[in-house]
């Protein structure tokens, strides 16, 4: 138990220093950028004895912003609103809404004119808002691959797919595992 909180105190304050790297300086080509998007998230309870969940994907919101130090490197921070599921529990039914504040480095590889692939590796800091589970919020892994393209110098979208890990661990032995399909807008500035 101290070790998990150590383990999340060090990637919180890893990911904090680097991000205020990132706001600090960056060379000449580095930019901005901002999005938003919609898509199909997955939080999935897993079953055990008297929970039973939801597999369903659900309509899922994403907002985003981050900063490109080079062509191919840069930090991203998002929040994602994975949608409401719904479960029983000893035939006594009930929701939870999952989210997760994310945290995580960028890799680009261009792979024709404005076309590119893209990975994310980093934090997800999740939770589930009006959870009647009573499950904690959790600290995970967050890692994705996506392709995008860019229309003009300012506008492109994406499509990516993300896994948020655990996003909480039940008393009951109900785990909540997070995964979301999306097609998003960026604005570079």
């Amino acid at each position: 138990m101290i070790g998990n909180r150590v383990k999340q105190t060090a990637i919180r304050a890893s990911l904090l220093a680097g991000f205020a790297c990132a706001l600090v300086a960056g060379p000449a080509s580095a930019q901005w950028y901002a999005g938003a998007g919609l898509g199909a998230a997955q939080a999935k309870l897993g079953n055990s004895g008297t929970i039973q969940g939801n597999d369903s994907y659900k309509t899922s919101g994403k907002i985003f912003g981050g900063y490109q130090f080079t062509p191919n490197w840069g930090v991203e921070a998002q929040y994602v609103y994975l949608g409401k599921f719904d479960f029983t529990n000893a035939g006594r039914g009930g929701s939870y809404k999952p989210e997760s504040w994310g945290l995580a480095a960028t890799g680009t590889m261009p792979l024709a004119h404005n076309l590119y692939l893209m990975g994310k590796l980093g934090a997800a800091f999740n939770r589930l808002r009006d959870s009647d589970l009573n499950g904690d919020n959790k600290t995970d892994l967050l890692a994705g691959v996506g392709v995008g393209y860019d229309f003009t110098p300012n506008w492109g979208i994406r499509a990516e797919y993300e896994d948020f890990g655990k996003m909480s661990k039940n008393n009951n032995g109900g785990d909540i595992k997070g995964n979301n399909w999306s097609i998003s807008v960026k604005y570079t500035y």
